[in-house]
């Protein structure tokens, strides 16, 4: 891992990230703790720039759309403790929900190209729930 990266991640877990985490919870209404798993993104310093507005956002998005009635906040309290962010180097993106653990994988170095769209998410979810 570089300079470039670590400053990268240090930047993500002091000033966006806890932001972004409160964002998520006060629209579910439950403490759901968000996860990136920093090692997928190391050496990956585009992967980095994208993970905030193409990944974590979009998954606060896609909340927004779910917890729209009190019916998706009830179903997100129950079935959503944990959300994990995860970089991939190739593949197609992926989202799923397991266990109360819901994984967004993409290919965040390739931009929009790589990941999923907010309502995309939002679809996926709901049919878990």
């Amino acid at each position: 891992m570089g300079l470039i990266e670590k400053r990268l991640i240090k930047e993500a877990k002091e000033s966006w990230l806890p932001d972004e985490q409160k964002d998520i919870q006060k629209e579910v209404g439950a403490p759901v703790v968000v996860d990136v798993d920093w090692a997928t993104f190391e050496t990956d310093e585009a992967a980095l720039k994208n993970v905030q507005h193409l990944g974590v956002r979009k998954l606060a998005n896609a909340f927004r759309v779910i917890c729209v009635d009190e019916l998706g906040k009830e179903a997100v309290r129950e079935g959503v403790k944990r959300i994990v962010v995860t970089n991939l180097k190739e593949g197609a993106p992926s989202v799923g929900l397991k266990d109360g653990v819901v994984t967004l994988a993409c290919v965040f170095a390739k931009g929009s190209d790589g990941c999923i769209t907010d309502l995309d998410i939002a679809k996926i979810l709901t049919r878990a729930l």
